[in-house]
């Protein structure tokens, strides 16, 4: 399922918005006018709003299992665009917003006579234009003057779709939130090591997962973030009222310790796997969102080998990529970067934090700013060279010089890696 998605989303590079009324997420919503994120945060050659990627036409082969799909695109700790899309023999049958925000805007609340309302309309019309149509007609979006009447002062240029392919490409990637009928459990061969993943709603990660994996086989799960309405299931201790619940979730992911990877897919159906607790079923607790998290894990490559691993990538398509690598509600990278011919042509940081540090704002002098800087000798290395450099950053120590004190070992070049890898999967940016 994943190469398959990957051939889709490496060639439908499409702008798409979507809308239609599902019962959790019926509003529409408008994303931020060209422009409107602050002046001088866009890395130089930022392309113009109104640029349209180069692209080829989706593979016409690639089928997707009927249901339900999730994806989301965030940016600078903030999930901007969160979207729902149903498939039906490869057609959209339903398309809507979980989340559609910037700059403190919430789009999806917006109402008539409000300054950007007419911004969320252009946005609907592009939706509607969708629902109903073959997967192929996200191509349509390329020229989205094509499809969508200007509106009150606003014409189709304003608008960023490319945040809405990235979500749409995201939810492609992690396969089926809810299946509708038989599906595939089709699953590939992983390198042995660790994983991580996770699924984000509505601006918040509810699930952050990691496993590992030993000849296609679970052998380690847990959890890195739980969390659902306010409540921290993983700080929960024994008496407390949503306590039952949490062992619910602990027994689904101990149930794949063991098995093989193919098993991921009985989390599908979670009364076959999971016995009641204090009067919690197994329907109480939505084991497809351990799923979405699992499958982007996979999708993310290693995030720590064991042993020796595979430095295959594929062929990918001239243009810009934007990826992110959070953990426990915090984006700690996002990375932009450029590619021509299969060689990383330039590449920045949009997003990079931890521990309430805020390295990109730091300057010379500062505690960490030695830190930063070793950051960016890592992203720097990659510039000029072959996109299966990008594996080099599992060995820091081998690229990267030490720093004022700081050394390679001080770093986490492995979540730049993790970023990259999104940012591959979503498709250009």
């Amino acid at each position: 399922m994943k190469k398959l998605s990957l051939l889709f989303l490496m060639l439908a590079l499409a702008m798409a918005l979507t809308l239609t009324g599902c019962s959790d997420s019926e509003d529409t919503t408008a994303d931020e006018p060209s422009g409107e994120e602050p002046a001088g945060e866009e890395p130089a050659g930022e392309e113009p709003a109104d640029e349209e990627p180069a692209t080829d036409e989706p593979a016409g082969d690639t089928q997707y299992d009927d249901g339900r799909y999730r994806g989301t695109y965030g940016d600078r700790n903030l999930e901007q665009v969160g979207i729902q899309f149903d498939i039906e023999d490869n057609v959209f049958t339903a398309v809507s917003f979980r989340q559609l925000a910037h700059g403190g805007n919430d789009y999806r609340g917006m109402e008539e006579g409000e300054p950007m309302y007419a911004l969320k309309q252009l946005y609907v019309e592009a939706a509607e234009y969708l629902v109903g149509k073959p997967l192929e007609a996200v191509n349509d979006l390329y020229s989205p003057g094509d499809i969508i009447e200007d509106i009150d002062g606003f014409s189709s240029a304003t608008i960023r779709a490319n945040k809405i392919v990235s979500a749409i490409n995201d939810g492609l990637n992690r396969g089926l939130y809810s299946p509708v009928g038989e599906f595939s459990t089709e699953i590939g061969s992983y390198d042995d090591g660790r994983y991580r993943g996770v699924y984000t709603d509505r601006d918040l990660e509810q699930v952050g997962i990691q496993f590992d994996i030993e000849d296609n086989v679970f052998t380690a799960v847990s959890f890195r973030q739980l969390a659902h309405g306010g409540n921290d299931y993983r700080g929960m201790e024994e008496g407390e009222p949503m306590y039952a619940l949490k062992q619910l979730y602990e027994e689904a992911a101990e149930y794949l310790i063991g098995k093989p990877l193919e098993a991921v897919f009985d989390l599908h159906s979670p009364g076959d796997i999971i016995e009641d607790i204090d009067g919690f079923s197994s329907a109480t607790i939505r084991s497809n969102k351990i799923f979405s998290a699992v499958m982007d894990g996979l999708n993310r490559g290693l995030y720590s080998p064991a042993g020796e691993f595979s430095r295959d990538i594929g062929e990918y398509e001239d243009g810009r990529y934007r990826g992110i690598y959070s953990d426990r509600s915090l984006e700690q990278v996002g990375v932009q970067f450029e590619i021509e011919d299969n060689v990383f042509t330039s590449i920045s940081f949009r997003q990079l934090a931890h521990g309430g540090n805020d390295y990109r704002g730091m300057e010379e002098g500062e505690p960490m700013y030695a830190l930063k800087q070793l950051y960016e000798e890592a992203a720097e290395y990659l510039v000029g060279q072959p996109l299966e450099a990008v594996f080099d950053l599992h060995t820091p120590g081998e690229i990267i010089d030490d720093i004022d004190g700081f050394s390679s070992a001080t770093i986490r070049s492995n979540k730049i890696f993790s970023a990259i890898m999104d940012g591959l999967n979503r498709g250009i940016y």
